[in-house]
């Protein structure tokens, strides 16, 4: 049973991805503990200082709490009896420091999709996503889990995918695709390349260890432009941290899907 941290905001990017995580419990079990920080300017300053700050601020605190627990109440109706955690503060550090506490599985936000990438981009650049030890669930859409879950990555970050993925899911009957790029920014259209036999072998050993098999293995070579229509039907994709404006980050950015970010591990 893993531990999941879900950041919930009061508005439809949160309500997406609440729903997303129920879905998701089908093929991952968890707990899952709401976190919830207000906004404090959005009502702007209080006047004074002291006792009247003190109980302005807990006034925020309150409300904050019964919008969050009417929306978990309303999404999330079978986890109703954990009660939410309204932490006020800077976002990001409150994360991390709850993520450090308590030592989740992985975090869950929701950020819907736009064919404008600079939120995203602005999402990889946060002090979040570059200081996270565990894999971040980014919903985008909310799509029917039969959909399956494709990996996305290259030669060199499969091994670290395959790690995260055996580890977050533990059901058999998860059949992954795996999606290798190459990119060539002069190649405005995908080509599909022949396999690596060595790799593609490896990939499957690894699967095989664990009791699992694996979906269809592609490599194609791309901009991230043309390779964009190959990563658009399934209901998951797994992909390293990418650097942000880098090509798998831009190829990630037109991508409907949600994402699983994994951070590197190294492996042996």
């Amino acid at each position: 049973m893993q531990d999941v941290l879900i950041s919930l905001q009061t508005d439809l990017a949160s309500s997406i991805a609440i729903r997303y995580a129920c879905q998701l419990e089908k093929l991952v079990r968890f707990t899952m503990q709401v976190l919830h920080i207000p906004d404090m300017d959005e009502t702007g300053h209080s006047h004074g200082s002291g006792w009247v700050h003190e109980t302005w601020e807990n006034a925020i605190v309150q409300q904050a709490r019964e919008d969050i627990a009417k929306l978990v109440q309303k999404e999330l109706f079978h986890y109703s009896t954990v009660e939410p955690k309204i932490i006020p503060g800077e976002r990001d550090l409150v994360i991390l420091e709850e993520i450090r506490q308590k030592k989740y599985d992985f975090f869950i936000e929701g950020l819907l999709h736009s064919f404008e990438p600079d939120r995203f981009f602005q999402k990889l650049d946060s002090e979040l996503y570059r200081s996270l030890s565990c894999p971040a669930l980014l919903v985008k859409n909310l799509v029917n889990l039969d959909r399956g879950i494709q990996i996305v990555g290259t030669k060199e970050t499969v091994p670290s995918l395959l790690h995260w993925f055996f580890k977050v899911f533990d059901n058999p009957a998860v059949d992954p695709d795996i999606l290798l790029c190459h990119f060539e920014t002069s190649w405005e259209e995908a080509v599909f390349m022949e396999n690596d036999t060595v790799l593609i072998s490896d990939i499957e050993s690894d699967f095989l260890k664990q009791g699992k098999t694996v979906g269809k293995i592609k490599t194609v070579k791309g901009s991230p432009d043309g390779l964009a229509l190959l990563v658009r039907d399934h209901a998951l994709v797994i992909s390293a941290y990418p650097q942000s404006q880098s090509d798998m980050a831009h190829l990630l950015s037109m991508s409907p899907c949600s994402i699983l970010f994994c951070p590197e591990f190294k492996i042996d």
